[in-house]
């Protein structure tokens, strides 16, 4: 058996400052995404006009760029597992680039009539596509990186770095919607926030150049296989057939537990904007701020839920996120309709918490479903698979449900539902790797040196 990533092969201070800069990566994501949706009905207005569907056209072309995450997963995750995690990361940042200067520059409804709306659709699709691997990579890279006991705590700053990309697409929005007249933010103000959003990931490019491959990473490039149907050649090239083959059990729970993490995040802090401005009547301004409160409060938190996972193990903090999630959801999104200020600070901050909490246990508990070999293919695929149908659905579906029923918790109620159904069956199906040394983590049997 080979040493762990905490050798002396890669020195301490060049894998700390590798580890920062892999968790600063996830701010660039999360950014593109969010700033999105937290200017989804400005989006509307310029691109589809005031008919009564615009929205659900919006969103819908958000949707669609996390239908294309899947497929940036494959070929990202095929990437990272086979040449290493630095190529995968460091090209998904030019693309993001590409995708958010090229959102800025679309021309609207008025000036190009439904083309604008069609580029719109192509950068998103982009956008997704380069994605598929981003945050798992991200999640990857920390974890193999981690000293041992604090896996937890270091993987949750890609959670947490998450929510400031979040928070700075929430901010900036509720700054320039304050700062700015609503005809200057329909004409160019928004235009600002996607410049800001291409610049970030451009600055990723040559940060990214400068990480040091995990220990894993290399195990696993001079590994030889121990059986003969193992060929050397075959797991190289296809390192997501193997795990799709070989680890079935830790796709899916990859997957169940995404799928949480992406609901409650989607639908308990980015969707809360746009709830607030469309069912409870507030300003854009308003909403945009309570969102901007609910993330600071889940940055605040999410390192805190890290710490947790180390010291009590995951299965049990899951439990008892799970059982907060199911039993508070709908009683706090029927508190966000009392029109008070401050009942709207409580509620949107409540909600996020455990929204947090979550992503931040996911982010080691999920890796560690996983052997050393396809560990990136594997993650990226079950993550991003339940990341388009409970994350950059949830809030098409959740505006769709209050449209058909009429009923304003909808979509509290429709995400409680979810957190019962994949939480169960996920909980039951995980290994608990919270004490265990990542070469034991890594072990891989069909590989001998791994």
């Amino acid at each position: 058996m080979t040493n762990s990533p905490q050798t002396s092969e890669t020195p301490q201070s060049k894998r700390t400052r590798s580890m920062l800069i892999a968790a600063f990566g996830t701010i660039v994501e999360w950014y593109d995404f969010s700033i999105y949706f937290y200017v989804a009905t400005i989006l509307t207005r310029e691109f589809f006009g005031d008919r009564p569907d615009s929205l659900l056209l919006t969103l819908g072309v958000g949707a669609a760029g996390f239908l294309f995450r899947p497929l940036g997963a494959m070929v990202f995750g095929h990437l990272g597992d086979r040449v290493g995690r630095r190529a995968a990361l460091v090209i998904s940042a030019g693309l993001i680039s590409v995708s958010m200067f090229g959102t800025a520059m679309l021309p609207g409804i008025e000036t190009a009539g439904i083309w604008g709306g069609i580029g719109m659709v192509v950068l998103r699709c982009v956008a997704g596509f380069s994605v598929g691997a981003e945050y798992t990579g991200t999640m990857v890279y920390l974890m193999e990186s981690a000293t041992p006991g604090r896996r937890g705590l270091a993987t949750s700053w890609a959670a947490a770095n998450s929510e400031i990309g979040s928070l700075l697409a929430v901010g900036l929005g509720a700054l320039f919607a304050s700062m700015l007249t609503p005809d200057a933010m329909q004409e160019w103000g928004w235009r600002i926030l996607f410049v800001i959003g291409g610049i970030l990931a451009a600055i990723m490019i040559p940060l990214r150049s400068m990480l040091e491959e995990t220990e894993t990473t290399k195990r696993i490039q001079t590994a030889q296989p121990r059986e003969r149907d193992a060929s050397l050649k075959s797991w190289r090239s296809s390192p997501l057939v193997l795990v799709l083959r070989h680890q079935p059990r830790a796709v899916l729970v990859a997957f169940l537990i995404s799928s949480i993490g992406a609901t409650s995040y989607f639908l308990g802090i980015t969707y809360v904007p746009t709830y607030l401005t469309n069912e409870v009547h507030l300003a854009e301004a308003g909403s945009l701020g309570l969102g901007t409160i609910a993330a600071v409060v889940a940055i605040i938190v999410t390192p805190l839920f890290g710490l947790l996972a180390d010291q009590v193990g995951r299965r049990r903090s899951l439990i008892g996120l799970v059982v907060g999630l199911v039993l508070t959801t709908v009683p706090v999104y029927a508190l966000l309709h009392v029109g008070s200020d401050g009942v709207g600070i409580i509620a949107a901050s409540f909600l996020a918490v455990p929204a947090a909490g979550w992503s931040a246990i996911a982010a080691s508990t999920i890796p560690e479903q996983f052997t050393a070999v396809g560990r990136f293919s594997g993650m990226a695929i079950g993550y991003n698979i339940a990341t388009v149908l409970f994350g950059g659905l949830s809030p098409l579906i959740a505006t769709g449900l209050i449209a058909a029923t009429g009923v304003s918790l909808a979509p509290a109620i429709y995400a409680t539902v979810i957190f019962l159904a994949a939480g169960i069956p996920g909980l039951m199906l995980m290994r608990n790797m919270s004490g265990a040394q990542l070469d034991e983590v890594d072990r891989d049997d069909m590989l001998v040196g791994v």
